[in-house]
């Protein structure tokens, strides 16, 4: 089952805004991590996730994906190869998931932001009526495709596969990553997630409204 969902090509599909990303806009995100199975996200190098009750920490890895329909013969059964290769060599207890996350288009949208700055300080600053033509028709443009990136991070959800791994102590979750990462050879190395793509995987798994 693993095997065909880390093979299959990522998705993008339209849907509502998440519940996880209106809940987080509230500040409702600490009063849920009160109750939820996870203490906290630690401040080390990995940022591991503190499970509750004592029961040690976790690690979330993204996992790319491939279109093995598209892939030649050889480059087909050298991904199988190396996917099976990672998981004879890493004789350790895991959990692969599919779950779809928003578009994340912040960095799109914070340079759009920051042209749209400079061009409307530039329009301040001219008093000729070609330039000033030319201003306004970038800032409408900019103003345009800012909102653009702001519809897409509400609609567009990308459908991603998760590796969750475990370890009792931080210095055995530390050897499990490295090994996690450097048994795959170059077609198969699982990518940490950041701290706040974490906070929404979460949230998500854990409300039962969110198809996973």
């Amino acid at each position: 089952m693993a095997q065909r969902r880390l093979i299959t090509e990522p998705k993008k599909t339209k849907t509502k805004e998440s519940w996880f990303k209106r809940h987080k806009e509230k500040n409702e995100f600490i009063s849920w991590l009160k109750i939820a199975p996870y203490k906290r996200i630690i401040d080390n190098k990995g940022q591991y996730i503190e499970l509750a009750d004592d029961r040690g920490y976790m690690q979330i890895f993204e996992i790319p994906g491939k279109d093995i329909d598209g892939l030649g013969e050889e480059e087909k059964q050298n991904t199988l190869v190396n996917y099976n290769t990672w998981l004879v060599q890493f004789q350790y207890g895991f959990s692969i998931y599919t779950t779809k996350l928003p578009t994340n288009t912040q960095k799109q949208i914070e340079y759009l932001q920051l042209c749209l700055y400079r061009n409307k300080q530039d329009l301040k600053k001219t008093s000729n009526p070609r330039i000033k033509a030319q201003l306004q028709d970038k800032i409408a443009i900019l103003e345009s495709n800012i909102q653009t990136e702001k519809q897409i991070q509400k609609e567009i959800y990308n459908s991603e596969f998760l590796l969750f791994l475990f370890g009792r102590s931080i210095k055995e979750l530390d050897d499990i990553t490295y090994k996690a990462t450097s048994y795959g050879n170059m077609d198969f190395i699982p990518k940490v997630v950041t701290k706040d793509k974490k906070e929404q995987i979460l949230e998500q798994f854990n409300n039962m409204n969110e198809k996973l």
